[in-house]
């Protein structure tokens, strides 16, 4: 059987094959330390539970409307009301299957054979590959210590073509930065005169630290910002996101969508229009987030890891392994089958010095993520 072209360019994900790796090394029963997949480790809420197991009890199982319940819509556009003193009107926000969800129907309604994505390298992996999906060209834009870890105007000045659709996360992943706000007005600013759309992925705005991350809708609504429940709400497996989109997608999107997905989840649109309401116990997880996130920082870089950056959001630290002279790629395995420890090689998230980067997540216990720094730094002896 003869593999088409766009499925011959699509990356592996290599944190999942680790993960995949790592589960069976634990089913022979070898205890490993899950320092590698970027998913809370906290239950969902309980509130968001119980409205679950009520819509099941009162058959809330059928379809819904193709861009969401209107109730939900209705919800989100109130939290940034409340908490980003935005307006949002809800007709112009669209519930989707996950946030990747999102970024299909958005890629499929925005992007063409002959257009151009561009992308932060190192960036999250999956924007790249949706693009391939659509025939897109790829155009990863290096950044580094040297712009902070975000692209800026600057950078896109000294381009001879600009893409069509620019994708970013903030806070980011790998690197765990929060753009500043002048960066994104700027770069904003820029894109809006190429006739270029700024898509920006806040999937982990609910997850900063000291400096918030505020929404890009803040500085102008055509900007498309992508959001969800998964991170911020320890929904990741109720698969639920959603988009804000300037009204004239709106329609072309909704097209899309009925064909792809009918329509998002039931269950857990019922369940999410109370996750809002559990703001305790999301501030317990982010103050336990930054409870980890200060134990891991100073023992990495006391083991000899480089951290380029101090993350400031979402759950990750990119650390550099120059010291070692190992290519990210067989430390990851050797980490992971001599010293029980899975992390992330820097392959997952571009080519710019992926080679000599990995990525730590410390969506972990406190006690876990003890066992598996004493771990490396045992095996890092040995290199």
């Amino acid at each position: 059987m003869k593999l088409t072209k766009r499925a011959q360019k699509i990356t592996p994900f290599y944190v999942m094959e680790l993960l995949e790796k790592a589960k069976e090394m634990e089913a022979q029963g070898e205890h490993i330390v899950h320092l590698e997949v970027g998913e809370p480790d906290f239950p969902t809420p309980e509130l968001i539970k119980e409205k679950a197991i009520n819509a099941i009890q009162d058959n809330r199982t059928f379809y819904t409307h193709s861009l969401g319940l209107y109730e939900l819509r209705e919800r989100i556009a109130r939290h940034y009301q409340e908490k980003e003193n935005v307006a949002v009107s809800p007709g112009r926000i669209i519930i989707t299957n996950g946030t990747s969800g999102a970024f299909l129907l958005l890629f499929a309604t925005l992007l063409e054979r002959g257009g151009v994505l561009g992308i932060s390298d190192p960036g999250y992996p999956c924007y790249k590959n949706f693009g391939v999906l659509f025939d897109a060209g790829i155009l990863p834009i290096p950044v580094s210590v040297d712009s902070h870890f975000e692209i800026t105007a600057e950078q896109l000045k000294k381009m001879k073509k600009i893409p069509n659709l620019f994708a970013i996360s903030n806070p980011s992943n790998p690197s765990g930065i929060v753009y500043r706000e002048g960066t994104l007005d700027e770069l904003y600013s820029y894109l809006s005169y190429r006739d270029s759309l700024l898509i920006v992925d806040e999937i982990y705005s609910g997850l900063s630290y000291g400096r918030k991350a505020k929404t890009a809708l803040t500085i102008a609504d055509d900007i498309i910002v992508i959001n969800g429940f998964s991170k911020t709400f320890a929904m990741t497996g109720w698969r639920l996101g959603w988009m804000v989109v300037p009204q004239s997608l709106v329609r072309p999107i909704q097209n899309i969508a009925q064909n792809v997905f009918i329509s998002p989840p039931t269950i857990s649109q019922y369940a999410a229009l109370f996750a809002f309401e559990t703001e305790d116990e999301l501030a317990l997880m982010r103050q336990t987030y930054n409870e980890r996130r200060g134990f891991l920082l100073p023992r990495l870089k006391e083991l000899g890891f480089r951290i380029p950056v101090d993350p400031e959001g979402a759950f990750y630290i990119y650390a550099g392994i120059e010291k070692w002279g190992l290519d990210s790629m067989e430390f990851t395995e050797r980490a992971l089958s001599s010293a029980k420890v899975a992390c992330t090689p820097g392959y997952d998230f571009g080519s710019f010095r992926a080679s000599s980067h990995i990525r730590f997540t410390y969506a972990s216990s406190i006690e876990m993520l003890k066992v598996g720094c004493e771990r490396l730094k045992v095996w890092l002896k040995t290199l």
